[in-house]
């Protein structure tokens, strides 16, 4: 069965021209043109990757992936974006998004990013499907947590984050092993995401986030996990 991508993109050229080449490409293809559209759809859950416009009627790409997180959707999301700047970049992918491509862009290269996210989006087998921290546990096979916040259901980066501390226990891990692992990106304009999300998941599994067990920092190296 084909995988479904879901382009949310007000601009009928350019939705016509991405719908075309990712359904040539063997993807079937789902459109939504407008922000409270596309949140029914991402919410729906029927598709296994999304392309959103950055700017569409009723509101914006941004706050459009960072409600769909906070509603749980845990698939892959690929901002399109007219602005290059690293500012916008920082922002698309701190709301939660996977990846972020400028128009205009190559066909081509759009492709690669949606084969690369779909591969992102499908890990290898976890030995064991629920990590314990102490008082607290992950189950990767659901994507719910049990924190110092109560049950969660972890968003897709967090939990693609603990799933690679629980795969490399006791290794040290810099940040550009973290975001190539966990974001896919060869080149990021900055670390302050991952320090960001390290801090996150303290918060919630660490009994004092301030002297933490279990993520470690290595000054000047990294990060390190500890059963």
């Amino acid at each position: 069965m084909a995988e479904k991508v879901l382009v949310i993109e007000d601009d009928a050229l350019v939705r016509d021209l991405v719908t075309l080449n990712i359904a040539h490409a063997g993807y079937e293809v789902i459109e939504a043109t407008d922000f409270a559209s596309g949140l029914s759809q991402l919410v729906d859950g029927t598709w296994d990757l999304a392309l959103v416009d950055a700017m569409l009627p009723g509101g914006d790409g941004f706050t459009l992936t960072r409600t769909a997180r906070e509603k749980g959707v845990r698939k892959p999301i690929v901002m399109l974006t007219a602005r290059s700047d690293v500012a916008s970049r920082v922002r698309g992918l701190d709301c939660g998004a996977d990846d972020y491509l400028a128009k205009p862009f190559d066909v081509q290269e759009l492709l690669a990013r949606v084969r690369a996210a779909l591969r992102r989006a499908s890990p290898g087998p976890m030995k064991d499907t629920r990590l314990t921290l102490g008082a607290f546990w992950v189950r990767f096979d659901t994507g719910q947590a049990l924190t110092s916040e109560g049950l969660l259901s972890l968003s897709e980066k967090e939990l693609r984050l603990m799933q690679l501390f629980a795969n490399r226990p006791d290794e040290a891990l810099s940040r550009a092993d973290i975001l190539e692992e966990v974001w896919g990106m060869d080149a990021f304009p900055t670390d302050r995401t991952v320090d960001n999300f390290i801090m996150r998941l303290r918060r919630l599994f660490e009994t004092d986030p301030e002297s933490p067990h279990h993520l470690i920092t290595l000054r000047g190296r990294g990060y390190l996990f500890k059963p």
